[in-house]
């Protein structure tokens, strides 16, 4: 049976509000842009780190596969990958070892794990702060103590500024929060 990314999606979301409906701390975020749009990720999980789903259907191709994994590497503390069997072979021998890897029961009704992936410790802070937009930069403005005049500033000097300045650590803990209160964007899921 084959599926196309719509209805590998459904399966994915599936899995995902069963185990995080009860959560009110964590986040499902549909299509999360990467780096001003230069990536996109097909779903993210923000809760206490930033989990990242790519699916590949049938119908798709790993063409891009390697520079969305440019992207994804540098953001996510964990990344799966949703795969047809079709690509299975081929997606263990490109994804790195800390990628979990779930691939799409042959009647196309679930997922199932064939890897479990790890959590990965690096994360560029200039791709973590492009996930803010311009308002939650003026929150950063406020954690970090900053001056309030500095609210007037363009984004990219303040994204200038908090990438030399400000902590790593101080940043994720925004930008999740950012993440999972933000209002005004695509429809959760």
């Amino acid at each position: 049976m084959l599926l196309n990314d719509t209805g590998v999606r459904s399966l994915l979301i599936k899995e995902l509000h069963s185990q995080y409906d009860n959560d009110p701390d964590t986040r499902i975020i549909n299509e999360l842009g990467i780096n001003n749009g230069k990536s996109r990720v097909d779903v993210a999980v923000v809760n206490g780190i930033i989990h990242g789903y790519e699916i590949k259907s049938d119908l798709d191709t790993l063409e891009r596969l390697p520079r969305q994994m440019a992207y994804y590497n540098k953001l996510f503390e964990r990344m799966t990958i949703v795969s047809s069997r079709k690509y299975y072979k081929p997606i263990c021998e490109t994804v790195p070892k800390w990628w979990g890897i779930k691939v799409i029961s042959s009647d196309g009704m679930r997922l199932i794990e064939k890897r479990k992936g790890r959590k990965h410790d690096s994360q560029d802070k200039d791709i973590l702060l492009r996930l803010l937009w311009k308002k939650d930069l003026e929150g950063l403005i406020d954690v970090l103590g900053y001056p309030k005049k500095m609210k007037k500033i363009k984004k990219h000097q303040l994204l200038e500024i908090f990438s030399k300045e400000a902590d790593v650590n101080i940043i994720r803990e925004h930008v999740y929060r950012s993440l999972k209160t933000r209002e005004n964007w695509r429809p959760d899921l």
